[in-house]
């Protein structure tokens, strides 16, 4: 596992030792932190100081959708609960117990003092009463008519029942009991509902509801206890039932309470389970208009934004920064697997930044006018996203295009506030970019271009009208809106083009085109001074753009780098064999030295170049396209010298070689490769197809063996393919073709034959 994660650290830190790659990955953290800072910036909202009546002096929006809680509602509904929650009674089960307790008591020593022995020759009845007055506890002590009342009666059980039965009906009450006094309402609450609870019972508490104008008082039932002895019983004789009713409401004590703890628990319960009622203001809703007077409802809502203002939100910020981490990783990624494809030349990450940088400046401006930001159809389209993907796509490739537009769509949509319309557009508009403009030619291609980018995202705010359900109007004034943003694009595009070749020297196809024009005065030069070299190039640039186009090149590159690749041979055109059949100083000058001068025609290639302001990437190709090879023929020559002189070890290598760099392209190696094989195919005597065939496959792999393709990213499957490619063009030119016989021969042929054709 070590070793894995070694050897990864070690690949990384052999590839970031590539500066252009260090550039990238630079200018993608600067995106990266800028982005932050802006979306960041972008967050704080505005808060409003106004009171009622007050002129406002701007339309005021709701800046983002503003979930807020309905104070009022909210505690108008609590209000509602807390009315509703039934006020609590306790019913203590004790009292009434007590009170049968002391009825048993009073029953058992009645039963004592009339059960007792009386002595003989004594009043049985005074004995009686005067024995029962001296056992009673003094609580129990009643006056003597009540007494004798109750001593008089036949069945002392029969008396104690009809005292129970008299109690439980009076405390029970319908279970409800009764209060010492009239309910006073302390905690002011308006509800008649009340729940009754029995408390210090065996039995399981148990609640019953009723209503507070049930309730009865103790002085009410004092009142009633005569008539609620006689109707529970009504078999007690006149005196008896009169006692029973003097003790029952002389000891009559109330067993309702009124429990305000319990009521106020409930009803803090019921009010805290009240879920907030939340209201939305929603992103864009007209709030006030300028010149407009602040209204209560106004104020209000002025209010609740101003208590939901957004000045910073550490987890939104810190949230973006991880998403756009990940997107540091992915593009990491790609830079490292094809820096061949992202990283085109030293100077396109600074390209990319500046256009990314302006972008999403100019973005975060326009997202601060309120009335912009707030229409979701209309701020895409303010946005130039389409022009930053259709510049970069025309400026090097659509991979980088691709990879620039995914995060400013991201960039769009985070700064409008997460809008799927916004991000829905903008992906439309990002994508179109890339592919819109990929392939044009003309000027006028830039305007079809612009039209069809229009045409189609005019289609997709149709769709995203009908899917949101807008106004007709708005959907029909967001079609206008998205084709005038497409040829907007289109023509900013075209202006700024030029300005990036130059500033930059970014060679687009534009500018291909314009070098690839023979009529210019250096290829007229090359015509009359160097006709050989001209042809020579002629034919390398075929034999290059059509192998080029077969493995999915640059062939426009290619067939420029070729025009332009021996430009270098003008200066001294009578040195190369192709110009000239002899030159005299092949027999003056040393192999060295005249080798020097042969070589050297890659420094002059390079400095006529400069001085004709060829960018670097068609400069490349003068440098390249013989790599570091060595100048065989001059070589063997200074070996025979040496050899025949005896002085082999003084002939240096490096005299003959090439000063390089080998081809760093696949464009510049397929220049290479038809440099050597139009070269060669001259000498071939009686080109056949096996020849032809022959020739080509050693020479192409004569400079794959001697490492010259290695920095290419040329692979097999390619060189395959060029070798195809050339052979189909050296076939057509080498061609075998009719040998038409001589006039003289065929004057002969007709004498001989006897046919004469007289013209005369």
């Amino acid at each position: 596992m070590n070793g894995i994660i070694t050897g990864i650290y070690g690949k990384f830190v052999a590839v970031l030792k590539n500066p252009n790659i260090r550039i990238a990955l630079y200018s993608i953290l600067s995106i990266i932190v800028v982005s932050t800072i802006l979306i960041s910036l972008n967050i704080e909202d505005k808060s409003y100081n106004y009171n009622v009546a007050d002129i406002s002096t701007t339309d005021i929006r709701v800046p983002r959708d503003v979930h807020f809680v309905n104070i009022i509602e909210t505690e108008k509904k609590k209000k509602r609960i807390s009315k509703a929650v039934p006020i609590v009674f306790d019913k203590d089960a004790v009292v009434l117990k007590e009170k049968l307790h002391m009825i048993s008591t009073l029953m058992r020593h009645v039963e004592t003092a009339k059960y007792i022995t009386v002595p003989f020759g004594i009043d049985a009845e005074r004995y009686r009463f005067n024995h029962l007055k001296t056992i009673l506890p003094n609580y129990l002590k009643y006056r003597n008519s009540i007494l004798k009342a109750l001593l008089s009666y036949k069945s002392t059980s029969r008396l104690k029942r009809a005292f129970n039965k008299i109690l439980i009906s009076i405390y029970d009450n319908n279970r409800m009991g009764f209060l010492e006094k009239v309910y006073s309402n302390p905690l002011k609450i308006k509800n008649k509902n009340i729940t009754i609870r029995t408390i210090n019972s065996s039995d399981i508490i148990n609640e019953i509801s009723s209503n507070i104008n049930e309730l009865k008082i103790k002085k009410t039932l004092q009142k009633n206890t005569r008539k609620i002895c006689k109707s529970v019983a009504p078999y007690l004789p006149t005196s008896t039932s009169r006692a029973v009713s003097f003790i029952v409401r002389n000891s009559l004590q109330s067993n309702l309470k009124f429990n305000e703890v319990e009521t106020q628990r409930r009803i803090d319960l019921q009010v805290s389970l009240v879920k907030p009622i939340t209201g939305i203001l929603k992103q864009g809703q007209m709030i006030i208009r300028e010149g407009d007077a602040v209204t209560p409802d106004v104020m209000v809502n002025l209010e609740i934004i101003n208590k939901n203002v957004r000045t910073s939100n550490l987890s939104y910020i810190f949230g973006v920064l991880l998403i756009q981490l990940v997107f540091l990783l992915i593009f990491s990624y790609f830079i490292i697997e094809y820096k061949g494809m992202l990283i085109p030349d030293k100077k396109s990450s600074i390209v990319i930044l500046s256009l990314v940088l302006v972008f999403m400046i100019f973005s975060f401006f326009v997202a601060q006018n309120d009335s912009i930001i707030n229409s979701k159809l209309n701020f895409p389209f303010i946005l130039p996203l389409a022009f930053v993907t259709m510049l970069l796509s025309i400026l090097y490739n659509p991979h980088i295009a691709l990879l620039v537009g995914s995060h400013l769509v991201f960039f769009t949509v985070l700064l409008s506030g997460g809008s799927l319309t916004v991000g829905l557009i903008a992906f439309s508009s990002g994508i179109l970019g890339v592919f819109i403009n990929s392939n044009v030619i003309e000027r006028t291609d830039f305007l079809k271009g612009g039209f069809y980018l229009g045409f189609i995202n005019s289609i997709v705010v149709f769709a995203l009208g009908l899917l949101t359900e807008l106004p007709w109007s708005d959907i029909f004034t967001g079609m206008q809106l998205s084709i005038a943003n497409g040829i907007a694009n289109s023509i900013l595009v075209f202006g700024i083009l030029p300005l990036y070749e130059n500033v930059f020297g970014i060679t687009t196809k534009f500018k291909l085109l314009e070098l690839s024009d023979l009529n210019a005065d250096i290829f007229k030069d090359m015509l009359l001074r160097a006709p050989g070299t001209y042809n020579h190039s002629l034919l390398v640039s075929t034999l290059a753009e059509n192998a080029c186009k077969d493995i999915g090149a640059n062939h426009l590159l290619a067939r420029v780098g070729a025009f332009y690749h021996d430009i270098g041979k003008i200066v001294d055109s009578n040195m190369y064999i192709e110009n000239t059949v002899t030159d005299p100083r092949a027999k003056v000058v040393s192999s060295q030295k005249y080798a020097g001068l042969i070589i050297s025609h890659i420094e002059k290639g390079v400095a006529l170049a400069q001085k004709n302001r060829l960018p670097e990437s068609v400069i490349d190709f003068i440098r390249e396209h013989h790599g570091k090879t060595t100048l065989a023929y001059f070589y063997y020559q200074a070996l025979e010298k040496a050899d025949a002189d005896g002085i082999g070890e003084s002939v240096n290598e490096e005299d003959f070689e090439y000063p390089g760099p080998r081809p760093s392209t696949k464009e510049s190696a397929v220049v290479m490769l038809a440099d050597v094989v139009e070269a060669a195919s001259r000498s071939v005597v009686e080109p056949t197809k096996q020849k032809l065939e022959g020739l080509v496959r050693k020479l192409i792999f004569n400079k794959l063996n001697d490492g010259q393709l290695d920095d290419s990213d040329l692979t097999m499957v390619d060189l395959q393919k060029v070798e195809r490619a050339f052979l189909k063009i050296l076939k057509g030119i080498y061609h075998t073709r009719i040998k038409y016989p001589d006039q003289v021969d065929l004057k002969k042929l007709e004498k001989k034959v006897g046919n004469s054709n007289d013209k005369s």
